[in-house]
């Protein structure tokens, strides 16, 4: 068990949790930065479009990596008897990560300089406030992201942080079942909300004791008398 993994494993928690807790701020302030008209009339949509209204995708580009690099060294540092389930966790986890990366690129670059262009046709189907839009469809990105949490549970078991850990984790599966309810079968967006805050809450706070687990890893240093 190598210190810098340990440590590189705590950051990425640390700043994992950040970047959660940042993209719902920032989802939830979309209206407040940047109200804009019915996207259906792409023409007054372009006009009225700013910037400031795509600025939760950047902590959820920041959270793909994190995510992934904690995971990453939480495989490193686990006995062989748990890899399995981190192995399955990192590998669901990267479908993740590609699918949000590839949606939050394409905003990042092409849905924000058409806008910002004027060049409006064709991109209905890569605008946000589009229920139907494929930026929708790849935001499913986060039942895999749901699914990878509730792998890693099962790496830990013993000792009640471990136990608050497994928890948080285990129950990401319901965010991840409301999630394809309300997008692939049309269930109540109220189910689907109530749905999200598991991953809302969950996620963020999962993620900061994950940080503790790692400084525990620590192997403690031997005194001269021992």
């Amino acid at each position: 068990m190598k210190k810098s993994e340990i440590k590189l494993g705590f950051w990425s928690a640390i700043f994992s949790a950040s970047f959660a807790i940042i993209w719902f701020v920032t989802f939830n302030m979309q209206d407040v930065f940047q109200p804009v008209p019915e996207w259906k009339n792409l023409k007054d949509y372009a006009e009225a479009f700013n910037i400031s209204r795509l600025t939760l995708i950047y902590p959820s580009l920041l959270l793909a990596l994190t995510y992934i690099i904690m995971l990453a060294c939480t495989h490193r540092v686990l006995p062989e008897d748990k890899k399995l389930w981190s192995l399955i966790a990192l590998s669901i986890g990267i479908l993740y990560a590609v699918m949000a990366s590839i949606n939050y690129n394409i905003q990042a670059v092409s849905v924000r300089q058409s806008l910002a262009a004027g060049e409006i046709a064709g991109i209905e189907m890569f605008i946000p406030d589009n229920s139907h839009s494929i930026y929708n469809a790849l935001a499913n990105s986060y039942v895999y992201m749901a699914i990878s949490m509730f792998f890693a549970s099962f790496i830990f078991q013993s000792g009640r942080l471990e136990k608050w850990i497994r928890g948080l984790l285990m129950v990401q599966i319901i965010s991840a079942v409301g999630q394809i309810g309300y997008s692939m079968m049309d269930i109540s967006e109220i189910i689907f909300i109530a749905s999200s805050m598991v991953w809302v809450v969950g996620a963020p706070t999962s993620f900061i004791l994950i940080a503790i687990w790692f400084k525990k890893q620590i192997p403690e240093r031997k005194t001269l008398h021992d």
